[in-house]
């Protein structure tokens, strides 16, 4: 699966870029490019919102990871967000990613 416009929107408003859906291996690499676009290349903070991602490999676990060394890299806040009890949420958890409940 390659995140689209009905599995990735960006509010520029709100700089939240929402996720849904499976991130398997394609979605990864879709997702990375779109993390790159909507910070600019790292240049703005955004939020990551991960509450309707229902498949979340260690593929794009890795992803995440990355993008939040590179933002921090950067000197931008990268915030990741996923509401208590869902999939993303035990899964970044688990991880120990640092990640705000909704």
């Amino acid at each position: 699966m390659i995140l689209n416009s009905d599995d990735a929107t960006f509010d520029e408003a709100t700089a939240v870029l929402t996720l849904r859906g499976e991130i398997d291996e394609g979605a990864g690499v879709a997702l990375r490019e779109n993390i790159a676009t909507t910070t600019q290349n790292y240049t703005r903070s955004i939020a990551i919102d991960l509450t309707e991602v229902d498949y979340f490999p260690s593929f794009a676990v890795g992803v995440i990871a990355r993008a939040l060394a590179r933002a921090r890299e950067a000197g931008i806040e990268l915030v990741l967000r996923a509401a208590p009890g869902t999939v993303a949420q035990r899964v970044l958890t688990v991880c120990g990613l640092e990640h705000q409940t909704a």
